[in-house]
């Protein structure tokens, strides 16, 4: 009879009260256009929501809307898009949305 044991379960290397080195996209210190406009964060959380879902198209539709309202996005919103477009292989995109960000 072979008898198999389980390796015992693994320790977490930094303790859990510890700060990880990576902080979430929504932790990230809000820009000043974000305190002049009350739609800019509601605006960002919903364009990384659609990210984390997949939807490149529709996130491009909330930044159209975005600038629209009179929130521009801020550079970590671009770089998330770039960053998306590069993970989706949507390189058209990628360069469309670079362009916007050197014109802004």
């Amino acid at each position: 009879m072979i008898t198999l044991s389980l390796p015992s379960p693994a320790q977490p290397l930094l303790p859990p009260s510890s700060k990880t080195l990576n902080p979430s996209r929504q932790n990230i210190i809000p820009s000043s256009d974000s305190r002049k406009n009350p739609n800019f964060q509601p605006l960002k959380n919903r364009l990384i929501r659609q990210l984390d879902m997949g939807h490149l198209r529709h996130a491009i539709s909330t930044l159209y809307l975005m600038t629209q309202q009179n929130a521009p996005p801020d550079l970590t919103t671009y770089s998330i898009l770039l960053k998306s477009c590069i993970r989706f292989r949507n390189f058209q995109l990628r360069k469309l949305i670079h362009r916007k960000l050197i014109h802004s």
